[in-house]
């Protein structure tokens, strides 16, 4: 009876060890990799390329479709305006740009990082052109508390605004001056032209005004006029573009009285940025967690580039 018990013991042990070697193998034999690619925040490089953040999210499942890991990176990469020709340029896992800017002249980028509910404690500078770096490679400006948006001007300052200032300054943060003041401040930007152009907001209505970089020559547009996200054309500098309601608007500022001319509408897009050609516009669209496109001014028509 005893050897009897012992063979049991020892039958079951084996059968144990046989199914957990049999799982183990299932699981090492049937290991497989899932990735799903993510592309947002576009804007422009000065050469016409679009900047873009892609993510790439991996995750590791067994034999039975169990999560056995995953891994997240983001990168800045460029492309072409087709979605196509991808070049890697910075590794931004864990601080992706915010509101990318490209200078008009020379191969600089800025962008936002350290985002506190609306605000930003750093814009970010560096240098995107490719091979070896002279000068600048990196710098980046603290704001305390914080800043709203950021934007160059063609002859390599920066203007940003705060919620109540709208400032210029050095990229190497020096020569910081107030051009004007300003309550419930959200968005600014200069490149293209001499004039500023900021949003502000008054009760419900999103106003759009413009100011030369001395803080003279002041114009406020009527709410009729006025457009978010603007864009200044670079080849008719009265012309600013950007999103009144959902569709993508031009508003004519040299107007006694402006009011805004639609050119596509529906676009949902979420920051559409202008290139320096001023004939087409790229941006995410709002509530899609990927997908680039294309918006041809000339043509009215919208292309997605990237999935």
């Amino acid at each position: 009876m005893k050897r009897d018990l012992k063979w049991i013991v020892v039958i079951c042990l084996a059968g144990l060890l046989g199914f957990i070697g049999l799982s183990t193998l299932i699981a090492g034999c049937g290991e497989r990799q899932e990735s799903t690619l993510y592309y947002y925040g576009p804007s422009w490089t000065r050469a016409g390329n679009v900047l873009v953040i892609k993510g790439l999210q991996t995750v590791r499942k067994d034999a039975i479709g169990t999560q056995l890991g995953s891994a997240y990176t983001e990168t800045l990469i460029t492309m072409d305006a087709a979605g196509a020709n991808e070049t890697v340029l910075l590794d931004v896992t864990d601080h992706p740009p915010y509101l990318m800017s490209a200078a008009p002249a020379g191969d600089y980028l800025v962008y936002l990082d350290g985002l506190h509910g609306v605000l930003f404690s750093k814009a970010v500078i560096v240098n995107i052109a490719a091979g070896g770096h002279t000068g600048l490679n990196k710098v980046e400006l603290s704001f305390d508390p914080g800043i709203r948006a950021v934007d160059w001007s063609n002859d390599g300052r920066l203007v940003y605004c705060t919620t109540q200032e709208v400032r210029i300054i050095k990229i190497d943060g020096t020569g910081d001056t107030l051009v004007t003041a300003e309550a419930n401040l959200s968005f600014v930007a200069w490149k293209n032209w001499a004039r500023i152009a900021f949003v502000h907001t008054s009760g419900a209505e999103t106003l759009l005004s413009l100011i030369q970089a001395d803080g003279t020559g002041r114009i406020d547009l009527p709410a009729v006029g006025s457009v978010d996200k603007p864009q200044i054309d670079p080849n008719n500098n009265n012309i600013v573009w950007g999103l009144s309601g959902a569709s993508y608007c031009s508003t004519n500022v040299s107007a006694l009285a402006p009011a805004t001319a639609e050119t596509f509408a529906n676009c949902k897009a979420d920051l559409p940025r202008l290139n320096l050609a001023g004939d087409k516009v790229v941006y995410g669209r709002t509530g899609e967690q990927t997908g680039i496109y294309l918006l041809d001014l000339t043509a009215k028509t919208e292309t997605k580039i990237k999935n």
